[in-house]
């Protein structure tokens, strides 16, 4: 059996259950086939059967189990592989491209072209990702190779015990370290933030380079805190109504992972550089201000 999961995002579509299943998970190729899921019992929603005439509301979460993971057409698109064995690999997503779904381009599709299928008896004929980042978010996604392993990590996940850090550019001042432990959609939510560095700017008087740890994973998590916090992620003008950079994409990436592996017991600890974007954009803040000011603050 093969399990996907899926929770809807804030402010989703106004779509009918059938339809959002074809967007959101890839392995379903039209609504017809996602009809059918329904009407077997494959897709639920919050633990329940559901309906293809059903609309999807925000925080709701749909599950599909298949009997075998169908093959997928396969995205000749190069990834960065920062670590592979035979059981799991973690790859860097670029930002502006979908983990999954009904997309010409996933990094679903592109995994096959970078890793192959591993010589296990149980090898998933597509290596498939555990959990998800942001279409415009980068960094480390950690992906089973076989089907015994998957929910193995995926068991992780929900027990809390992979630790997750990214690097963002904040907006405005902001110092020290703390914490967030506001409910987001009606569940418990915790992020744990500490300021790295800053920058005078131009456009919004101040940049805040920080690392962000969100210690449960609640849709949009650390763009919705940080925003609360009076700090959004640069570039975030889904959650950030006010004077932002446009342009520069999300300062948003997932840059380190933490956690035991479930098979060799060795603790693997991965960590990547953020883009280079962010050194550049607090960089060319910084001169910017310089030259207007005369003095670097």
């Amino acid at each position: 059996m093969v399990r996907f999961t899926h929770e809807v995002p804030a402010a989703p579509p106004e779509e009918r259950i059938d339809a959002y299943a074809v967007r959101v998970f890839d392995v379903l190729t039209s609504r017809n086939q996602a009809k059918k899921a329904i009407k077997a019992g494959e897709l639920t929603r919050n633990g329940q059967p559901c309906r293809s005439a059903w609309f999807v509301a925000e925080g709701e979460e749909f599950v599909l189990t298949l009997s075998r993971a169908p093959r997928l057409p396969a995205l000749k698109m190069d990834l960065e592989v920062v670590y592979s064995d035979e059981w799991l690999a973690v790859v860097r997503k670029p930002a502006g491209i979908h983990v999954r779904g009904n997309h010409a381009r996933t990094v679903h599709r592109a995994l096959r072209h970078n890793l192959g299928i591993p010589d296990a008896t149980d090898a998933l004929p597509d290596p498939d990702p555990v959990h998800r980042l942001d279409y415009r978010t980068s960094g480390l996604l950690l992906v089973a190779r076989t089907a015994s392993v998957r929910p193995k990590l995926c068991k992780l996940f929900e027990e809390r015990r992979i630790h997750k850090q990214y690097s963002a550019i904040l907006l405005g001042k902001l110092e020290g370290e703390g914490e967030v432990r506001t409910p987001l959609d009606g569940r418990e939510a915790h992020t744990r933030w500490r300021a790295v560095r800053h920058c005078r700017s131009l456009h919004v008087g101040w940049l805040t380079a920080a690392e962000l740890e969100p210690v449960t994973g609640r849709t949009h998590q650390l763009r919705r805190h940080m925003t609360e916090l009076g700090h959004p992620v640069l570039g975030d003008d889904l959650h950030h109504k006010g004077k932002i950079y446009r342009g520069g994409g999300l300062f948003l990436s997932a840059v380190a992972q933490r956690f035991v592996h479930p098979v060799t017991q060795d603790v693997l600890s991965l960590e990547i550089d953020a883009p280079a974007k962010f050194q550049s954009m607090t960089s060319r803040e910084a001169r910017r201000w310089d030259r207007t000011h005369g003095e670097a603050v």
